[in-house]
């Protein structure tokens, strides 16, 4: 597996974890991390939005080379990664109004959010001597406990609760990280699985 591969795995949580910093650090006393949403933070009434606009660029254009370089892993668990990249890229161009909801972000975001949550139920590997990342047991598991995040943050979201942002920021932080254990895993690999992989995975 490339190193370019390993490389864009660490920057996708800091381009997005960076981002929510500083972004944050600019807006006014009257937003809240743990209230309100990462998506407000690229809006059109955000100060500085440029900052998220960016960790969202950055952050997709990752997932999308990490998908392209996780050659260990089952080639449609990689297409599912890499269209999650390229969705999270495009919600920093259809940005939440300054006034209401912008159907098409999210649209984008949702798509981005299921995608990045899925990928590792079609990436894993049943050999015996896949790395313990890419077996069914640790992919259903990874997916299964962003399944919870994500249910959390649904019903934050639709009961308009006091932790939207947050469970928000779990979410996504639980995505943007496992693609580097992943990635991290597999670079340790077995020299039979690598013979397989590639024959297997395209």
């Amino acid at each position: 597996m490339p190193g370019w591969a390993l490389v864009s795995a660490i920057l996708a949580p800091i381009f997005l974890l960076g981002g929510l910093v500083l972004a944050t650090a600019r807006q006014s006393a009257s937003y809240s991390s743990t209230r309100d949403t990462i998506s407000a933070l690229g809006g059109l009434g955000a100060t500085d939005r440029w900052i998220m606009v960016i960790g969202f660029t950055g952050m997709g254009i990752c997932f999308i080379v990490t998908g392209l370089g996780l050659r260990p892993a089952m080639l449609a668990g990689r297409v599912v990664m890499v269209f999650g990249g390229v969705v999270s890229l495009a919600s920093a161009f259809f940005p939440q109004p300054v006034v209401g909801q912008s159907a098409m972000h999210g649209l984008v975001a949702g798509a981005g959010f299921v995608a990045l949550m899925v990928w590792p139920a079609f990436a894993f590997r049943t050999e015996p001597f896949a790395p313990w990342s890419l077996r069914p047991t640790a992919s259903l598991l990874a997916v299964g406990v962003m399944i919870v995040l994500l249910f959390w943050f649904a019903y934050e979201l639709f009961n308009r609760g006091d932790q939207i942002g947050l469970t928000e920021r779990f979410l996504a932080a639980a995505e943007s990280l496992w693609p580097v254990v992943v990635v991290f895993n597999a670079r340790q690999l077995n020299p039979a699985f690598v013979a397989l992989a590639s024959e297997k995975s395209g």
